[in-house]
């Protein structure tokens, strides 16, 4: 029986101090193929060497809002809610994962600490991009660009509907990304990197629909996939 890849997970930190997940994340991996685990938060460096050294994927996962002072920024919203622990493990985890060639999933705020860890900037605050519906509920329409991974695994589809939970969103991409898709109102969707086996952000939450939408599916399994690649 071959071995799952094991894939990270980062979960959210609660303010009673509880680390938590959505399951959603666990069954997307899980149904790719993967070996999802939840890793606890540390400012250890030889732990964080560890958890880089010991899995074959990270998935860099949703939650609050990156602390605009890594992109060079005061806070200029009411809306921005931030948490220290997480940002400080996430970033120093992400600073060594891409030194690597081990492949890497960002979802929501994943995808902004993915642009931030590269050296890029956020929007604080834009309206427009929480939907009220369920998170099954696909209708926010992003253009998808020719030629880059996010097209390939969607079988060359120009245009995808995906659903919509953030206030916060990439606004100057990090030297060496490329977006690979946008809303109609111009807000970045996806990133990747370009030469490596698997390396993308997306803004949307796929792992809410996996089971519904093959598409979103797609993105699981390639990325489950790279990770299993030697």
């Amino acid at each position: 029986m071959k071995k799952r890849p094991l894939i990270a997970i980062t979960p959210s930190y609660s303010s009673e101090g509880y680390v938590k997940m959505k399951p959603t994340y666990l069954d997307a991996v899980w149904s790719a193929g993967g070996m999802p685990v939840f890793v606890a938060y540390t400012k250890n460096e030889t732990k964080l060497d560890e958890y880089t050294a010991l899995f074959d994927g990270f998935l860099f996962a949703g939650g609050v809002d990156i602390d605009p002072k890594y992109y060079g920024e005061d806070i200029t919203s009411d809306e921005v809610e931030v948490c220290d622990a997480r940002d400080g493990f996430e970033l120093a985890l992400f600073e060594r994962v891409k030194k690597t060639e081990k492949p890497v999933l960002g979802i929501c705020r994943g995808i902004q600490l993915i642009n931030v860890g590269m050296g890029g900037s956020l929007h604080q605050h834009i309206g427009g991009h929480r939907q009220k519906e369920g998170g099954t509920v696909r209708n926010q329409r992003i253009n998808v660009h020719p030629d880059t991974p996010l097209a390939e695994i969607s079988g060359g589809r120009t245009e995808m509907l995906v659903n919509s939970f953030h206030h916060q969103a990439v606004k100057e991409i990090a030297p060496g990304l490329r977006a690979a898709a946008y809303a109609e109102d111009g807000i970045c969707e996806c990133i990747y990197l370009p030469g490596h086996r698997f390396f993308i952000g997306v803004q949307w939450h796929p792992e809410l629909y996996w089971h519904l939408d093959r598409d979103a599916a797609a993105l699981f399994e390639t990325f489950v996939r790279a990770a299993g690649d030697e």
